[in-house]
């Protein structure tokens, strides 16, 4: 699930309360991926600062990288209790993604890039949105549920005809809103409506709103879900099973057979993922495209720490031990 809305809506806090009425008041489940600078956490929430994409810009224990932690939550499945990640927020993220990108295709290229724009063809942009979804699609693959929230902007739009009107999207690039309205299952739009009463009181109404009116980024995949409903995660939760029903002729009977099945499924499916989700192919094409811009004197010192993490063999692309070769990987990271 997706969500965006303007500043103070309250998007965290939905999160949270969905967490809180799904899971009956357990949120050990619930993992926040904290990527707004000065977060503060809600009471029982668990929450890793994330200040980096691959790694964190500093090394306190605290905070992490968001690969890390993609990385750490699929290897540590098994042993950990979350299920439920939320990423808060998107907007936020991708900004950690464009220095990452710009890094990775300097290195590929040998360039220095500053600008995104500054990759040929623009295809910075497709880099940027495939290396946050990737990330994404890992997680969904290992069995967790992803809710991401992403703070909205409103542009100007001009159709064929030379008609502009208004549009809310997600405040990221156009290709990162793309991939996400196209993979998002729901696509939840919070509307904020001030209003003034008769007394001269002003109201605030919050909104969430599933169905656009062209105007807004919204969608669901369910063809039953109504355009709008209170923001309130007890409705939220209720709609959605209300939406389920409706795809089974109400028949809850075949709605808890057809969950248990698929939850089966999806379980059998995870494991497998996760059992392929690193290989050691994958650490030496990436240990190679790093140390392939290194100079000579830098390469020696790789040579020397990979002759200590392989049994006296410099050569990594002779070694199949996933955690030396994990180990290599984020050394030749702190060295670039």
């Amino acid at each position: 699930m997706t969500m965006l809305a303007p500043s103070k809506f309250g998007k965290t806090t939905l999160a949270v309360d969905l967490a809180r009425e799904f899971y009956d008041g357990d949120m050990s489940k619930m993992l926040l991926l904290a990527t707004e600078i000065g977060y503060k956490t809600m009471n029982g929430v668990f929450a890793i600062p994330i200040t980096g994409f691959d790694y964190a810009e500093e090394e306190d224990g605290e905070q992490k990288g968001f690969i890390e932690t993609v990385d750490e939550l699929i290897e540590n499945k098994a042993d950990i209790p979350f299920r439920f990640i939320v990423i808060d927020t998107i907007t936020a993220l991708e900004r950690y993604a464009v220095s990452y990108a710009l890094k990775k295709k300097g290195r590929e290229d040998g360039k220095r890039y500053t600008d995104i724009s500054d990759i040929l063809w623009g295809a910075g942009y497709s880099l940027v949105a495939e290396a946050i979804y990737h990330q994404i699609d890992r997680l969904k693959k290992a069995g967790f549920g992803v809710f991401i929230i992403g703070h909205s902007k409103t542009k100007k739009i001009k159709n064929k005809d030379g008609f502009e009107y208004d549009y809310t999207t997600l405040n990221v690039l156009g290709k990162t809103s793309d991939i996400i309205e196209r993979e998002a299952d729901i696509i939840i739009f919070g509307d904020m409506q001030v209003t003034k009463g008769a007394d001269g009181e002003i109201k605030t109404e919050r909104l969430l709103r599933f169905r656009s009116d062209g105007n807004i980024l919204c969608g669901a995949r369910f063809r039953n879900f109504p355009d709008v409903i209170e923001s309130d995660a007890g409705v939220f939760l209720k709609t959605f099973k209300d939406a389920v029903l409706g795809l089974y002729d109400n028949d809850e009977d075949a709605v808890e057979e057809a969950k248990k099945e698929q939850e089966a499924e999806r379980e059998a499916k995870a494991e497998k993922a996760i059992e392929n989700e690193v290989s050691a192919e994958s650490y030496h094409e990436e240990i190679g495209l790093i140390i392939k811009g290194f100079e000579k004197t830098t390469k020696q010192k790789v040579a020397k720490k990979f002759k200590e993490l392989f049994n006296g063999d410099a050569n990594f692309l002779n070694s199949t031990d996933k955690g030396a070769l994990k180990e290599a990987l984020e050394f030749v990271k702190g060295l670039a």
